[in-house]
């Protein structure tokens, strides 16, 4: 047997298959829906299940409290203070006397 012969007998019981598989995979495959778009009817209660709940909420509060340009800056210097607490801590706890 020559290699084209091998070949295309391969090739053919590959189609076979294929078909095969097509044909019962589309008996098999349940029917899609399409799902609209639940974006916006989800966002409260998605904002609600993260961990860090109150953090947004007390940043969507001061946002209208103080303003966006107060808000972000305060944001930002508590953070600053937090992070450089932390490093001097733990610069503080790895030097050993």
């Amino acid at each position: 047997m020559r290699y084209a012969d091998a070949q295309s007998i391969v090739l053919a019981r590959m189609a076979e298959t294929r078909a095969e598989f097509l044909a019962t995979s589309k008996e098999l495959a349940p029917a899609r829906t399409p799902r609209g778009s639940r974006v916006a009817t989800d966002v409260g209660a998605w904002l609600l299940r993260t961990p860090n709940a109150a953090l947004i909420a007390a940043l969507l509060v001061g946002l209208v409290v103080l303003g966006p340009k107060r808000a972000i800056r305060t944001a930002l210097q508590a953070g600053l203070s937090t992070w450089t607490t932390r490093t001097v801590a733990a610069l503080a706890d790895s030097i050993k006397f």
